[in-house]
């Protein structure tokens, strides 16, 4: 990077850099994913609006980069800018798989090749607006835990919230990583499930299970517990140096191959946090129990539930119907709509599982059904 021209401190420095020499030399030297990095989340207009703020010369958020150590691909760490860098080397140097970026002059609309040919003098204009980077130095860093940048990067999306999946991706230790990195959203069971893989929601679901299988397996007489982001947060934090080979991601890691067998391509029927997580912690209860022979029969009931629950949904939002089925409506339903990581609906989902499996065994129907 060239000289600065603040000195925040030592270890802090505020530089500026014209975009096209970002482009040019700098652009290939920054990780713009790290681990804690959100996915491409801009929207086309939220993109257009960036480079549309360069032609009438509004100031833009200053970029923030860490320079890293032992690291010979890039000198620098992509702290916060993501979306804003990689909008400007999609307008400028776009790959063939990229949306087609343009900018409006005079109300036509320009890609960056047609504004060089047309109108050079606002070509020229993008290319010499200045970029601010505020770039911590190795030396910052040396004091510090390994979850300090982590924590920059939270501490700066306060005003631009992260989702619970992508706040749970900015820590570290052995759960991020075992949810984020060993097992993530295309693991065993979860790839399989009709929850979306944009923005973390499949490891969401899985951090809400670590949570409550954790708890009730280290507390046998332990009730369900409140599973929000705060609280996973709290959960992450206090076992961010368990060990790898520890036993209960050991179990939770067997059940999850256990489920992918048994649910296969049907997992898709499972497009909701709450029916996934219920779905996880009462096989679990099956396995610990040594009764692995039901869960295929479970599941089987399982998906039945959710069908039947699907058709009195049917019934209620299109035909202004009554439900033909108001005891699964009630007993379960009702806890999937309502307050679903609250430990009340977890525990009153859970119980209602018992009575209507318990039930599926004698009767091989749904309870409630005529």
């Amino acid at each position: 990077m060239p000289k600065s021209i603040i000195k925040n401190d030592d270890k802090r420095e505020l530089q500026t850099i014209s975009i096209k020499d970002f482009i040019d030399n700098y652009s290939y030297k920054i990780d713009m994913d790290a681990d804690y990095q959100r996915d491409k989340i801009w929207s086309l207009d939220q993109r257009k609006e960036l480079l549309d703020s360069i032609i009438e010369n509004i100031d833009i958020p200053k970029i923030y980069l860490a320079e890293v150590k032992k690291n010979k691909e890039f000198e620098f760490e992509c702290i916060d800018g993501k979306q804003r860098m990689v909008t400007l080397l999609n307008f400028f140097k776009p790959e063939p798989t990229d949306a087609t970026l343009t900018v409006t002059i005079v109300s036509k609309t320009y890609t960056y090749e047609q504004l060089q040919k047309s109108h050079q003098e606002y070509a020229k204009q993008m290319e010499n607006y200045k970029l601010h980077f505020l770039i911590y130095q190795k030396d910052f860093f040396e004091e510090r835990t390994d979850d300090f940048i982590n924590k920059i990067f939270r501490r700066l999306q306060l005003g631009i919230r992260l989702n619970a999946g992508e706040t749970l991706k900015s820590y570290t230790g052995t759960i991020r990583n075992f949810i984020f990195k060993e097992i993530s959203g295309n693991g065993p069971f979860l790839k399989n499930t009709g929850l979306s893989m944009r923005r973390y929601q499949k490891e969401l679901a899985l951090a809400q299970i670590c949570y409550n299988s954790f708890t009730k397996n280290i507390d046998k007489e332990a009730k369900f517990l409140r599973a929000r982001t705060s609280d996973i947060e709290k959960f992450f934090e206090s076992n961010s140096n368990l060990k790898n080979n520890d036993k209960n991601l050991s179990r939770i890691k067997n059940v999850l191959d256990i489920m992918d067998t048994a649910f296969g391509k049907k997992a898709e029927n499972l497009s909701g946090r709450a029916a996934i997580v219920s779905a996880y912690l009462y096989i679990e209860n099956l396995y610990i129990n040594k009764k692995q022979k039901l869960i295929p029969v479970f599941v089987k009931f399982y998906l039945q539930l959710l069908n039947r629950i699907k058709e009195n949904m049917q019934l209620i939002r299109h035909e202004w119907a009554q439900p033909n089925n108001r005891d699964i409506m009630d007993g379960f339903q009702k806890y999937i709509l309502q307050a679903s990581v609250e430990p009340s609906s977890i525990r009153k989902r859970n119980e209602f599982l018992e009575k209507a499996f318990e039930y599926y065994l004698k009767k091989s129907k749904i309870i409630g059904d005529k």
